[in-house]
């Protein structure tokens, strides 16, 4: 342990700056058992990969495919059906039409589109810039599923206070608030489908054939709650980038032709999702350590991007790097399949606000979190 090492993995996540950690990390072995945590570490590339690919690693515990605080709420009702929640035969077709879906969405009419809404709404300070980055990219998100301009900011709270279901630090007050959201969000995701608009992300999923409502309305919400805190991540990390690597603003002002290169290494350096967990279905062995049935791990998804035996220098900010995979968008069949189009809608507000941003008083701490990493923007000047 170096004097300031996070304490643990799950402490890393907001720390403010556990990248040598990540480091060392990924250059122990691939799987180890950590006596703080009482559970298993996958970390690096080789660790990473080994247990997100493997068939008997699955994402809820046996047994409990709704966390005990959900089950037969309006909540729950949404989480079991969520495609990157559960394993099946039943969420197979579903998340194949969900990511072609996806695969198929126009990127440079989505990057035009979320340039022209963020130029709209420039943020002015720090509490600006903290909404903003949470609520822009749902709009884009709300807008490329049909929903009309008007409807945006409504989507866009419930949303947020949706997703405190998905954390286990939220207190009862927030549960509660997100069931109000649920049951809110499932009430107008249902009169969308009763009049989808023509072209829209919607109309091409029920093209696509998925004919099960209640499956498609919680994933279609859980469209909007995978972008909510990912993506914020990711263009909150983008600023704090903007405003700590020398030259950075003026190289992507001078050619913006960069932006995909910048949020590419963000994701990478610095990214909005740090953890995830797996549980064992089975015994299982993973690189010669013999795990058994319900053992949890926890997928440290971070330090595959600070792994210097796939990226050479790994604690440098480096626009030029080779393509490689960039794990903390999950790998295998519970891979992200919305990652460019968090990229475009990232890029395209960071665009808008770049030269705002430069010259804006700000300091920042990190959103509690044992799996996000989110700045929480203040005014001030950081430390």
């Amino acid at each position: 342990m170096y004097l300031d090492d996070p304490v643990h993995a799950l402490a890393a996540v907001t720390h403010a700056a556990p990248y040598d950690y990540y480091r060392r990390l990924a250059a122990g072995p691939p799987l180890r058992f950590d006596t703080q945590l009482d559970c298993y570490i996958a970390a690096g590339t080789a660790g990473v990969q080994a247990v997100l690919s493997h068939s008997d690693c699955r994402v809820r515990p046996p047994g409990m495919a709704v966390p005990e605080n959900l089950a037969g709420t309006s909540c729950g009702t949404i989480f079991a059906e969520l495609v990157r929640m559960n394993e099946g035969a039943r969420h197979t077709v579903p998340k194949q039409v969900l990511a072609s879906a996806l695969g198929q969405v126009d990127l440079v009419r989505l990057h035009q589109s979320t340039l022209q809404i963020a130029r709209d709404h420039i943020p002015g300070n720090a509490v600006d810039l903290h909404n903003a980055m949470f609520e822009l990219p749902l709009f884009a998100m709300a807008g490329l599923l049909g929903f009309a301009p008007a409807q945006w900011p409504q989507l866009a709270a419930w949303t947020r206070d949706f997703v405190a279901c998905l954390s286990p630090l939220s207190n009862s007050d927030q549960l509660a608030g997100a069931q109000a959201a649920a049951a809110a969000l499932l009430q107008r995701f249902t009169l969308l489908l009763r009049d989808t608009v023509p072209g829209s992300l919607l109309a091409e999923i029920k093209m696509a054939g998925w004919q099960s409502e209640p499956r498609l309305l919680a994933n279609l919400i859980g469209l909007l709650s995978q972008t909510c805190e990912a993506t914020a991540g990711l263009v909150g990390n983008a600023v704090l980038a903007l405003r700590t690597q020398a030259g950075l603003h003026a190289r992507l002002r001078s050619d913006p032709g960069v932006w995909p290169a910048m949020l590419r290494e963000v994701s990478r350096h610095d990214p909005s999702i740090h953890n995830t967990r797996r549980y064992t279905a089975c015994p299982v062995e993973i690189g010669g350590v013999a795990l058994p049935p319900g053992q949890m791990l926890l997928v440290v998804l971070a330090s595959a991007g600070h792994d210097a035996s796939v990226h050479a220098e790994p604690g440098r900010f480096m626009l030029q790097r080779p393509v490689s995979p960039i794990l903390t968008y999950g790998h295998g069949r519970h891979a992200c399949p919305g990652q460019q189009l968090a990229q475009t809608m990232a890029a395209a507000c960071l665009q808008s606000w770049a030269d705002v941003l430069a010259a804006m008083p700000l300091a920042w701490c990190y959103q509690p979190s044992l799996n996000a990493r989110i700045p929480v923007f203040m005014e001030g000047q950081a430390a």
